[in-house]
Formats: C-alpha cells, sequence, structure tokens
C-alpha cells in the first residue's frame, strides 16, 4: 500500500484470517490478524513519524474491488495514520497530553525519530485509499439512499475489523473500525474513527461507502461530528439516560453531535480514460438494464432480482393491473426459487421471531428512571412483564385458539384468573422465545427440502439480533466480548432445546413436560403442575394448529400465538389412568 509493504509481513501466521466473497463483479475482502509485535511497531513508527497507538491492527485490512474495472477502495491502519496531524495544530491541549506522551517514550525506548509534539487523539479524515486506472471518486450531490438500506434485506456477508485503539492514558477512547454488509442489491461499509476525551470532546468521523450492484453505482460518504465533552453530558441527561454508559458507545452520540463537515462522492458513469475497455461497469443505465431483463424471457434476467417479494393476485387486482415488474418478478421465483426463497424468509422469519419475542416480553424501567437495575437472588437482572406467563393476561372470553392468523381475530380483555408467575428475566425470556420457536421450527421442517434451511436459518439469525440488542436497550451489555459469550451460551442452549422437545414430541407428554420443566421452570423444585402441565397442553395444541395452516400461510407470516391460560380447564380434567391407581391405605397402628 503507497508504495510500502506491510510493516508485519515477515511475522504473518500460517494463515491470514482473511474472509472474501465474490459478488456482482464485486470482491469483498476483508482479514483480521492479531495486534502488531514489537519490531512491526518499530518500523511502523518509523515510517509513520509518530509513536502508534496502544492496539495497532497493521494488517488488518478490509478492501472492495471491481474485478472489471480495477477500481478498489481499500481501509488500513497505516494508510489512516498516515493522515494523522504531526504539526501539534490540532493536539487537544489537556493536562493528560504530557502524560500520554511520557509513556509513549517509555514504551518505545530508543526511537528517536518521532516527530513531537502530534496528534495524540489519532484523529483522522481518512476515507478509504482508493486506486483506479481509468476511474476516480468525484464530487456530487448524490446522498446515499438511506431507505433501500432500510429494507429487510439477507445479509449475504458481514464483518467487523478493527484498526487501531487507544485509551489516552485512562481518560477516554479513540478507535478506528470497520464494518461491511453485503445484501444481494447493495452493498455498504462504513469506517467509523470515534474519539471520546472525557471532560474535553466527543468525535465521530464517519466514512459510507455505497454501492448499488444493478446499477454499478459507488456513492462514498464522509461526515464528521464533534462537540464538548460536557455539552454532550447534558444532552444525554436532559433525554434521561445513564451518561456513563451511553458515552461508551458511538451508536448512542452520533444523532447528538452536530455536523461539522461533509462531502459526497461518486463514480462517474462514463469511463475517464476511454481507451482502458474494462472501465465500463459503471455505464449501464437501470432502464437499459430492465429493458434487457423484460426482453430475455427465455433465458435468466440481466438485471438482479427486485428484493421486495412480488404481490399476492389480490393485492394485484386491488391495484388495478398487475404491472410488468410484478409479473418479471414472479417469473424470476419461477425460475430461480433458490435465489429468492432467502428475500421472503428474511422477512418474514423477522415478524415470526417478533410473535414468538413478545409473549414474554419485558422492560427494565429502572435502567431509564435511575439508571440501577434491580437483582433477584441469584444475581440476575429483574424487569418488569405482563402476561400469563409472569402475571396476567387478556385473552378472549370465548376461549379463542391457540393458534390466531395475524390480523384476523380480536382480543377482550379479561384478565386470567390464573398466572404462570415467572419471573422477568433475560433466561426466562429467552426459554419461552425457545419454546415458540421450536413448534414453528417443527413446522417449518415440512416445507420443501430446498428451501427448509433458508428459513431455519433466518429464525435463528433474527433471535441473536433482538437477544443483543435486548442486552443493550435493557441490560447495558456494551461490551461485544461480553455480549458474544452471552450468544454462545444461548446457542448451546438452543441445541439442547431443540433435542429435548423433539424426544418429548416422540415418546410423550411425561418426557415432553420433563423437558418444559428442566429448560422452562430451570429444574426447580417448587414447580406448579398445573402451570407446566397448561405449557404442554398449549404446545400440543399449538403444534396442531400450525400442522393445519397451509405452506402459504406459514410463508406469510400469517401466525399468531394464543393464551396458553385457556389450557387450564383441560389439565384439571381428572385422567382416567389416575383412577386406576389404588389409593394407599392408612399405616396407623390402630
Amino acid at each position: 500500500m503507497n508504495g510500502q509493504s506491510s510493516p508485519n509481513a515477515q511475522f504473518q501466521l500460517g494463515h491470514d484470517f482473511g474472509k472474501t466473497i465474490t459478488h456482482h463483479g464485486f470482491k469483498i475482502t476483508t482479514k483480521k490478524l492479531p495486534i502488531l509485535k514489537a519490531e512491526p511497531i518499530e518500523r511502523m513508527t518509523s515510517m509513520l513519524g509518530i509513536a502508534p497507538p496502544e492496539m495497532i491492527f497493521g494488517d488488518n485490512i478490509t478492501s472492495i474491488e471491481h474485478l472489471g474495472s480495477g477500481w478498489s477502495i481499500t481501509f488500513t491502519a497505516f494508510d489512516a495514520l498516515s493522515k494523522v496531524d504531526k504539526t501539534g495544530d490540532s493536539m487537544l491541549q489537556v493536562a493528560h497530553s504530557k502524560e500520554w506522551q511520557s509513556t509513549r517514550e517509555k514504551k518505545h525506548e530508543g526511537i528517536t525519530e518521532v516527530v513531537k509534539p502530534f496528534d495524540w487523539s489519532y484523529s483522522t479524515d481518512y476515507k478509504g485509499t482508493e486506486q483506479s486506472e481509468c476511474l476516480r471518486l468525484e464530487p456530487s450531490n448524490t446522498p446515499i439512499p438511506i431507505e433501500l438500506l432500510k429494507r429487510p434485506d439477507p445479509i449475504v456477508f458481514f464483518d467487523e475489523v478493527m484498526l487501531y485503539e487507544d485509551e489516552m492514558a485512562d481518560n477516554g477512547i479513540t478507535a478506528l473500525s470497520c464494518k461491511v454488509r453485503v445484501m444481494p442489491a447493495r452493498l455498504l461499509l462504513l469506517c467509523r474513527f470515534f474519539m471520546r476525551l472525557d471532560g474535553v470532546m466527543v468525535r465521530i468521523r464517519d466514512t459510507r461507502v455505497f454501492i448499488e450492484f444493478g446499477i454499478g453505482e459507488v456513492i462514498r460518504e464522509y461526515t464528521a461530528r464533534e462537540d464538548k465533552y460536557e455539552a454532550v453530558r447534558q444532552k444525554l441527561a436532559m433525554k434521561g439516560r445513564d451518561a456513563p454508559a451511553q458515552l461508551r458507545d458511538p451508536n448512542n452520540l452520533v444523532d447528538l453531535l452536530p455536523i461539522v463537515d461533509n462531502s459526497l462522492e461518486h463514480v462517474s458513469r462514463r469511463p475517464i480514460v476511454r481507451s482502458v475497455p474494462n472501465c465500463r461497469f459503471f455505464s449501464i443505465s437501470s432502464s437499459f438494464a430492465a429493458t434487457q431483463a423484460v426482453s430475455k424471457t427465455s433465458s435468466a434476467p440481466a438485471s438482479p432480482p427486485s428484493d421486495e417479494p412480488p404481490k399476492s393476485k389480490s393485492q394485484a387486482h386491488q391495484s388495478g393491473a398487475i404491472a410488468p415488474t410484478h409479473k418479471l418478478a414472479a417469473e424470476i421465483r419461477k425460475r430461480a426459487p433458490s435465489v429468492t426463497e432467502t428475500y421472503i424468509a428474511y422477512g418474514v422469519c423477522e415478524r415470526l421471531v417478533q410473535e414468538c419475542a413478545k409473549q414474554a416480553d419485558y422492560t427494565i424501567p429502572q435502567r431509564h428512571e435511575n439508571g440501577v437495575i434491580p437483582k433477584t437472588p441469584d444475581g440476575q437482572d429483574l424487569g418488569v412483564g405482563k402476561g400469563w406467563w409472569y402475571e396476567c393476561t387478556f385473552f378472549n372470553s370465548r376461549s379463542p385458539p391457540l393458534l390466531r392468523k395475524r390480523k384476523r381475530t380480536s382480543r377482550l380483555p379479561t384478565k386470567s384468573p390464573t398466572a404462570l408467575g415467572l419471573i422477568p428475566t433475560f433466561n426466562n425470556w429467552a426459554q419461552i422465545t425457545f419454546l415458540h420457536m421450536y413448534v414453528l421450527t417443527v413446522r417449518l421442517r415440512a416445507f420443501p427440502a430446498s428451501a427448509a434451511p433458508a428459513w431455519h436459518q433466518h429464525l435463528l439469525d433474527h433471535f441473536f439480533y433482538a437477544a443483543e440488542d435486548r442486552m443493550v436497550r435493557e441490560h447495558n451489555v456494551y461490551s461485544r466480548m461480553v455480549r458474544n459469550k452471552y450468544l454462545k451460551d444461548l446457542f448451546t442452549q438452543w441445541r439442547g432445546v431443540l433435542a429435548a422437545y423433539d424426544e418429548g414430541l416422540v415418546k410423550g407428554d411425561a418426557v415432553l413436560a420433563t423437558a418444559v420443566w428442566r429448560n422452562v421452570f430451570e429444574g426447580r423444585e417448587d414447580v406448579d403442575f398445573v402451570g407446566l402441565g397448561e405449557v404442554v397442553s398449549y404446545m400440543r395444541g399449538v403444534l396442531k394448529g400450525l400442522e393445519g395452516m397451509p405452506d402459504e400461510e406459514v410463508g406469510r407470516g400469517e401466525v399468531e400465538f394464543g393464551d396458553p391460560g385457556t389450557q387450564r380447564k383441560v389439565v384439571e380434567i381428572r385422567s382416567r389412568m389416575m383412577d386406576s391407581i389404588p389409593e394407599e391405605e392408612d399405616g396407623g397402628l390402630g
């Protein structure tokens, strides 16, 4: 890069930990290696002229390359640090800066070529390293289409790469990282510099690279935001947020900081150097691509399929006539079901997981009021929840079915006479959600063999998205390392749930009740056996209801769970087997 060899080139490991995907002619590559060792740090220090941050990932890379034209953009730590101010003009003048510099001098003894002073916050306006023989990013007024990115498109590829990080002598944090997300029709890369110097300043500089594969357009947006630390803290306090916790996550701060710099660039659709034949991937207009797709009825369409599922016939008739694009989408789904299935499964599974998760939803209002989260005797965060699983429920007094079709029934608010009485905790929420996901998983197994794997995967993925979001939103778990540990534990629990409930379905209600007792009731000795029976009867009823639903209705997400409390009358019916057991005679002494 920049004519320089990698500072850690001769210290490569046996494998490069790289991940690569080629999609619509673009090659996306990420590489994550350990922190640089002493010798490469010394070489990098000599080349940069400044002491590097505490954690420098000199060999980490995020790159996007168009194979047809040779255009590429790469993000590396070395190139980012080369743009750090080395004159001292931008250095934050605080008392801690001299202390920080002295620690760096002790850490890198023998390095005498370091330029001092310099910006010890490592602030950089790095926008990536662009390389091309014929194409380059030019100023533009075309913004990134945010609405397209809000669609629930499947994630084809995702990775996050850290480039450098420093705790600024325990006075804050400065970090540069890259995230790349590839979807079937588009790509978004975010390179974010985040700096928080406690008591002084908060700074965020974002570089976004957006690519629309269908028309081959690349847009790069750079936005710099910053404000005084105290001003940000006051804004958080006015919103009733926990300032110390919120200040650790740039996602919570980005909308609070005023914009101080912004620029837009894009790659020109016309080749800059016309003599190079490969520089033509930006010249195809969207209308031309669409025309080619419609005209080639005997072969696969030239443009990528729409990422919105086609309208149903009833919807089409309501709008007048079926548009040509909808006819094209239906034809694509018919000709390439494996390609379009993941689009549909992704969006529907998100709704299904939301339906599963809301059965045992809870909040922790104390987190927003005073920042102190109450605990259970065994140390779990204690929330406030409503519904049959916790305290009370609302259900139709006319004994509604255990499974409803979404948006086709109404509930009459009537308080249930009974409730299961579980404690609103994250673990109980996860287990109750798992239970509902399991009955859906059983039904999804009946889908065609070619489609079922995508549905299973998206169902599980959306649960983990919801679980991680809940960890941050309700439990203040901001550490990615801690969240990943919990997610791994949840995955292990899910595997156990599948095996236990499958065995119960095959061997009978007694075995199924045992599995529910172990997972939902945590194997407690004081279990409510009537409540346990209600859960088992509820699961059987939901499975029967799902069995009677056509694949089309399940595939549209028309599933809504009912109230397990309606099973109490069924559970309280005395079994004929109980009558066959002789009553135990009194063993008194006369």
